[in-house]
């Protein structure tokens, strides 16, 4: 039997594991230093699940653009700010380029190519694209109004993720063939795929991806005729989804979206009291029942028109985060019936979900070779805290080798207990 040396240590996997999730996202991508086995316990599928599930149940963050249309590859500001109560990161892009997001990563699709961005590990991927159809049809065909965001080359497009392979999908639809584009992200590769001609949506109106399916809302003129339409990632089958009872129908400015892992229908509505009110309407997944979860109203923002709104986050008190067409951000609180201006200026991209999500693809991981001039901070990764002896172990035996020795791995180890409170 081999004798321990002073300098080994042995720690299980599983303790270690949960070590790990207490750490600060910045951290762990310099921990994969440490040793192959630190790296295949961060970059394992059990690991970013466990993880990811942490961030959708900790306190809410919101991702932001910070608007600059210089070319550079979208990138992450590296500190937050509060408004209101709530914290944003800011995304350094061009917020003029519509975008859909899932499980904290962002797509940006294009004429040419899609964009898929990792925000937290600042990883983005470029895949090209088949050749539209029609790449620019007569704009005027197509109804405009504070509802509608259009793709590159009017197209319906969805983004989401295969709930048993784990693998994240783009999904592109045109109006008139039936059949749609579909990416498997871990591929790199695009494939036809059957959509029966009964199946339509509205191009102009944004999806919402929820637990392995992909959703749109389709109105029909005067909203007295909708549909709700879900794509599911793993079976690549389309479905017509039970619709939410609405008395009074739905009006065009309605949004379909994910809260909380959860699919919701934000519809204003008018009021003969309140001028306006917006229901918001959650589904069950298991039974496909609606429930109506908020009535706001909205008389206090004195509308003499409808806008569109847009959840963004739900807290377990039930408060409710929300933007609408004009760029501003609010904030719902149903214990007190307030309702919270926080920005009268703010273009809100999703919910920000630090994670861990490695693209195992094919494709090469795309940077543009140019920099910005307009930012004023560069982004750095370090660990966080102060500089100590330890860290300077660190450094010192991550600069001696690729990983690191015994020595290193304890050090490491007093770094991360430092930084969990242990």
């Amino acid at each position: 039997m081999e004798e321990e040396t002073p300098n080994s240590m042995y720690i299980t996997a599983d303790v270690l594991e949960d070590l790990l999730l207490k750490v600060p996202l910045k951290s762990l991508c310099r921990f994969k230093s440490v040793s192959k086995e630190w790296k295949s316990i961060l970059e394992s599928k059990r690991f970013v699940e466990r993880h990811l599930s942490l961030a959708k149940a900790s306190r809410k963050i919101l991702l932001a653009a910070y608007h600059c249309n210089c070319g550079v590859s979208p990138s992450l500001l590296p500190e937050s700010r509060f408004e209101g109560g709530e914290e944003f990161f800011s995304l350094h892009c061009d917020a003029t380029r519509p975008s859909m997001n899932c499980d904290g990563l962002v797509c940006f699709p294009e004429v040419e190519w899609v964009d898929v961005l990792n925000p937290s590990t600042g990883q983005l991927w470029r895949f090209n694209s088949p050749s539209l159809l029609n790449p620019r049809p007569i704009s005027t065909t197509f109804p405009t109004g504070s509802w509608s965001t259009y793709f590159p080359g009017y197209c319906a497009m969805g983004f989401g993720k295969d709930s048993v392979k784990g693998s994240y999908k783009v999904v592109r639809i045109f109006v008139a063939p039936n059949y749609c584009d579909i990416l498997d992200v871990n591929t790199g590769e695009w494939r036809k795929l059957w959509k029966p001609r009964r199946f339509k949506v509205d191009v102009g109106r944004k999806s919402a991806s929820v637990n392995g399916s992909i959703y749109w809302l389709r109105i029909r003129p005067h909203g007295s005729i909708y549909t709700i339409l879900a794509l599911d990632l793993h079976t690549e089958e389309f479905r017509d989804v039970q619709r939410p009872p609405l008395p009074k129908g739905i009006m065009s400015e309605a949004q379909i979206v994910n809260i909380g892992d959860r699919l919701a229908i934000a519809i204003p509505e008018s009021h003969p009291v309140h001028q306006y009110v917006l229901n918001i309407w959650i589904m069950d997944a298991q039974d496909e029942t609606w429930t109506n979860s908020h009535s706001i109203s909205l008389a206090s923002l004195g509308m003499v028109e409808s806008r569109s709104f847009t959840p963004v986050t739900l807290s377990k008190h039930g408060n409710v985060v929300f933007y609408d067409d004009k760029m501003w951000l609010f904030k719902y609180y149903p214990h007190t019936d307030q309702l919270q201006i926080l920005s009268k200026d703010i273009c809100i991209i999703s919910p920000y979900l630090q994670n861990l999500v490695l693209l195992q693809t094919q494709q090469v991981e795309f940077k543009t070779g140019i920099t910005c001039i307009r930012r004023e901070t560069e982004i750095t990764d370090v660990v966080v805290g102060q500089s100590t002896s330890v860290d300077e172990i660190l450094s010192e035996g991550i600069a001696r080798s690729g990983y690191c020795g015994n020595v290193v791995k304890i050090a490491f180890l007093m770094k991360l207990c430092s930084i969990i409170g242990f």
